[in-house]
């Protein structure tokens, strides 16, 4: 089971890109990938990121893939 979480978690994370280094694209991938973790939905998740980064860079537009 712990697997198939794994697995799921990799395939959603590959809709964010990543970022250059120290970036607010890498910062988003994080909070996404932590409050995923915790059970929060992909989107709950990317809206919680959004709005955390948003708080330091008020004009960044995370980049978010369509799903496959």
């Amino acid at each position: 089971m712990v697997y198939e979480r794994q697995k799921k978690t990799r395939e959603e994370l590959k809709r964010i890109p990543r970022g250059l280094r120290g970036s607010p694209q890498n910062l988003v991938r994080q909070i996404v990938t932590s409050q995923y973790q915790h059970g929060k939905s992909f989107d709950e998740s990317v809206q919680i990121a959004t709005n955390f980064v948003r708080q330091q860079h008020p004009n960044f537009t995370p980049k978010i893939l369509p799903p496959l």
